[in-house]
């Protein structure tokens, strides 16, 4: 089977488990007002059980900035959130919890024929409503290939951290050929899923392997404005040497195609994140489509498309693959950290793992053996 499986244009944009896509205005200088983050896509929940990846509905989130440290703080509770589709129709959504909202409809999406905007009443009156926005056309997820190679990275080594040359493989897509009068707005998003084994538990036992995510191990997102196409992008560097390859490792690529505006606020958010603290700019004037005549509105609620492809390491296939590696935690004590016996204790990003096989996870990439 093709490990590179899965390039299937399901136009999304969602955080995987959810569809809020997380950004933080640490050092906003624009003073206190409400984060919107959410988005909406042309696939609806029902579309996306049968394919390998979680399925979810549309989300929205609302939280509050302080005026003196400008970090999201209390989410925000008790709003209507309307989601109007140019044509009348209406869609509610439902507040869950932690400034969460959900738009419950198994079978909505959104579709070319339509323009959608936010509505959104705050539980002291106060009134956002965001600009109309369309569905943009997606590309189809291009070529993946990897190149074997050498980088400076961080060791840890018994609790002891140092920077060392890594071997690893450097992770390659290249976009496909624009043929469009315009140019193509990319987004790449990854997240990563490897098996963990509690060492220490029976080889029968049903907490001895689980599978753990997390969408922050690698950098958080990459951008590309592509006039042309055919352009290769190094999307992350693993090395093949480390426990979470022993039995199991995957990443789901992510490649958003969106507008300009919304590339926009996405670079200047970039931008912002890789600032040093000493010359920064304040963060204060990241574009939005978002307004209020009441209190500042920070964020951007986009209708977007999105390509995925999914991606397992397969040691055959590399000459540089480092060989099974210990678990250190479980090698050396006792005391043994509570993980090497119950796997499900390893939450990883404050997430529960996962004790039995997802179903969008291919079997043959499953090893319980050296």
């Amino acid at each position: 089977m093709n490990r590179f499986q899965l390039t299937i244009s399901i136009l999304i944009f969602l955080t995987l488990g959810s569809c809020i896509e997380d950004f933080e205005f640490d050092g906003v200088s624009a003073g206190e007002g409400i984060v919107v983050e959410g988005f909406i896509t042309n696939q609806s929940y029902n579309d996306l059980i049968p394919l390998p990846l979680p399925a979810r509905y549309f989300t929205l989130k609302l939280s509050n900035v302080g005026e003196l440290d400008n970090v999201r703080n209390e989410p925000v509770l008790g709003a209507k959130i309307e989601l109007h589709q140019d044509d009348g129709v209406v869609y509610d959504y439902a507040e869950i919890e932690n400034g969460e909202y959900g738009l419950f409809y198994e079978d909505f999406k959104a579709d070319e024929a339509h323009g959608y905007h936010l509505e959104i009443t705050l539980a002291d009156g106060k009134k956002i409503t965001s600009e109309i926005q369309t569905l943009e056309k997606g590309m189809d997820m291009g070529s993946f290939s990897l190149v074997e190679g050498t980088k400076l990275d961080y060791e840890n080594i018994r609790e002891e951290v140092s920077i060392a040359e890594q071997e690893g493989i450097s992770f390659y897509v290249t976009t496909l050929a624009n043929e469009l009068s315009e140019p193509v707005y990319y987004k790449w998003d990854l997240e990563i899923t490897w098996i963990y084994n509690a060492a220490l538990a029976a080889d029968n036992s049903p907490i001895k392997y689980c599978w753990a995510t997390s969408k922050y191990f690698f950098q958080e997102y990459q951008l590309l404005e592509d006039y042309e196409g055919g352009i290769a992008n190094e999307l992350f560097f693993l090395k093949t040497k480390g426990s979470r390859l022993n039995h199991g490792y995957s990443v789901l690529i992510r490649q958003t195609v969106m507008n300009s505006k919304y590339y926009t606020f996405w670079k200047e958010v970039e931008k912002q994140l890789n600032q040093s603290e000493l010359f920064a700019t304040p963060p204060y004037n990241i574009e939005s489509n978002l307004s209020s005549d009441d209190t500042n509105v920070f964020g951007y609620f986009g209708v977007v498309n999105e390509t995925f492809g999914r991606w397992y390491f397969d040691e055959s296939e590399i000459s540089n693959y480092g060989g099974w590696i210990n678990d250190e935690r479980c090698s050396f004590g006792p005391p043994f950290a509570p993980w090497c016996f119950d796997c499900r204790v390893l939450a990883y990003d404050d997430s529960p793992v996962q004790s039995s096989m997802p179903d969008w996870w291919d079997p043959i990439y499953f090893r319980k053996n050296p």
